[in-house]
């Protein structure tokens, strides 16, 4: 998880960088490996997105997976499952429904 974090902080950053280049017209050098290639900004951006969110659906896998292992690891170890690990977040229109309850 720690891996694919840095690698899709990585590319936060090089996609932030191309949205400020001022000639968007131009081309990037990219490295794939162990060489270089230049690409046209454009592809290079629409390819970076992609990778972008095939990070962010693999770190969201592990870390479901990461649950199940952890309840594992604490049950070979004779230990009680811990509280409140297996929570979700609210959604949007949950959380829109309980400040109109709090506000009464």
């Amino acid at each position: 998880i720690v891996d694919l974090d840095v690698k899709r902080n990585r590319n936060r950053e090089a996609l932030r960088a191309l949205h400020k280049d001022p000639d968007p017209d131009d081309k990037a050098m990219v490295c794939f490996g162990n060489m270089f290639i230049e690409l046209p900004k454009s592809k290079t951006k629409e390819m970076m997105q992609k990778d972008q969110e095939h990070l962010d659906e693999e770190i969201n896998k592990l870390r479901k997976e990461l649950r199940v292992k952890v309840n594992r690891l604490f049950e070979a170890q004779g230990k009680a499952e811990l509280k409140g690990f297996n929570l979700n977040p609210m959604t949007p229109e949950e959380m829109k429904l309980i400040n109109r309850i709090l506000e009464g």
